[in-house]
């Protein structure tokens, strides 16, 4: 496993993918792949394994031959998983509706009014671009344009006025 604490530049690992990692790993009967024979752990790519080590989301134990290594999650971890709640349907209601903090993918909740304006901006940009995924877990009976329907939310509102509040406004014509 020493190949995940070399590795520097990691490709982003979706927030569905850690909060699914994180459960199973919380039910404690996943390990590495043993002896290091495949990197990662058993439905657990190197990436995103890499991802959560990085976030100090999980520790690792000592190696067991012909075993691999066994995995636990750290408080760090726990606090993502009750922040983000456990891979479930609607998880994002609940984050949308208000606009006072950003869950960030590794779990960590800051507020708003404390983020630099192109953290604002690039998860506005986010969320947008992931409109249809979000909508099809926070409200799947509606319909029409997904973007329309986040731009309403209040935690995209927020974070646009965030970004508003610190840029000069564009030139008038």
């Amino acid at each position: 496993m020493s190949t995940i604490n070399t590795m520097t530049r990691l490709t982003p690992v979706k927030p569905a993918t850690v909060r699914r990692a994180l459960t199973r790993i919380d039910t404690k009967t996943v390990r590495t792949h043993p002896d290091g024979g495949r990197p990662g752990a058993p439905g657990i790519s190197l990436r995103t394994l890499a991802t959560l080590q990085r976030g100090r989301l999980v520790r690792l134990g000592t190696e067991v031959p012909l075993r691999g290594r066994n995995m636990g999650i750290t408080r760090a971890g726990r606090q993502a998983l009750i922040a983000r709640g456990r891979h479930r349907k609607g998880a994002w209601a609940a984050l949308l509706d208000q606009e006072l903090t950003w869950t960030t993918a590794g779990g960590d909740v800051l507020e708003i009014a404390d983020m630099h304006p192109y953290h604002c901006a690039n998860a506005a940009a986010w969320l947008q671009r992931n409109a249809a995924a979000i909508r099809a877990d926070a409200d799947p009976r509606r319909r029409g344009d997904p973007v329309a329907w986040i731009d309403e939310t209040p935690l995209l509102r927020a974070l646009v006025a965030a970004v508003a509040e610190v840029l000069p406004p564009g030139p008038s014509r």
